[in-house]
């Protein structure tokens, strides 16, 4: 005997006496079955007894059930990821709903899996929704991901903004240091060293100290105000300016030169401002200054 439907399939061989009846347990499979919708299926059997065979056709009845299963999952930090879908584990068609809820911000950053059916606002508050008729065995699936990566950067980008703004209003003093190469009558590598000194706020008691490079000497001119102080072998100079008013500035400058060939990128150290302002000592940095050097043949 052969057992043919849309649930399952048997084969079998049995001997029956007269008015005797034989009970058979099929084990079902759900995913031979978990796509059929309700209703009536029809069960046919093959006979064969004595070289001579018949079909018999009987009808299974599917009982309806209407069966939704939700499973949610939400991970991630910096990339929030929200997962919903709606399964139909019944035999009927399932008219299914999603929705998603996101505030007036989080939604500039969230992208759907696929477009939401529409959409409801409600205060701060906006929920997406998605409509679905969803056959048996299938699903619906949303899947909403909030990048919060660039608002972070912008957020990040003007807190660096608003604390540097702050940290440059709290300086009295500004310093800027450049350089610039000068032809020397000797041949020799030589530079003149700028430092300008810009004060924002009334201020007491400047002094400015500047480190010479060991590699070259100082040429004994200056320009501008002339240095307090000269420590030669601690390669020093210093310059007591006073007080300085609001909006004041000094230009201080001198020479530096070198017998012997630079050549390659040359730096020279930040300037310092040691200062007074009602009763406390503040300090201030200027830049590094930079020169690219090639190799120069001194005159004979």
């Amino acid at each position: 005997m052969n057992f043919d439907s849309p649930f399952f399939k048997l084969e079998k061989e049995i001997g029956l006496s007269p008015y005797e009846k034989k009970e058979f347990i099929v084990e079902l499979k759900k995913e031979d079955f978990e796509k059929l919708t309700a209703g009536f299926y029809t069960l046919t059997a093959k006979i064969d007894y004595k070289g001579k065979g018949a079909d018999v056709d009987g009808v299974i009845r599917f009982v309806e059930k209407n069966i939704v299963t939700t499973s949610t999952n939400d991970y991630g930090f910096i990339i929030s990821t929200q997962t919903i879908e709606k399964k139909n584990e019944g035999n009927v068609i399932a008219e299914t709903e999603a929705l998603v809820k996101k505030n007036i911000i989080s939604r500039l950053f969230t992208t759907f899996s696929s477009e939401p059916d529409s959409f409801e606002r409600n205060g701060l508050s906006i929920y997406y929704i998605w409509h679905s008729d969803v056959k048996p065995g299938e699903s619906l699936k949303v899947v909403a991901k909030t990048n919060w990566l660039f608002p972070l950067l912008v957020i990040f980008f003007i807190v660096a903004t608003v604390v540097l703004t702050k940290q440059y209003s709290k300086t009295n003093v500004i310093l800027r240091k450049k350089v610039s190469f000068v032809h020397a009558k000797g041949g020799e590598f030589a530079l003149k060293v700028t430092i300008l000194v810009n004060s924002r706020n009334h201020v007491e008691r400047v002094n400015v100290t500047d480190r010479i490079p060991h590699l070259v000497n100082l040429y004994n001119k200056f320009g501008g105000e002339r240095p307090t102080r000269i420590n030669e072998k601690a390669k020093r100079i210093e310059w007591d300016l006073g007080n300085m008013d609001k909006g004041e500035k000094r230009v201080l400058s001198y020479l530096i030169y070198s017998k012997v060939g630079v050549m390659g990128r040359f730096a020279l150290p930040e300037a310092t401002a040691v200062y007074e302002r009602e009763g406390e000592i503040h300090e201030a940095e200027s830049n590094k200054a930079f020169f690219i050097a090639e190799q120069r043949k001194r005159d004979e």
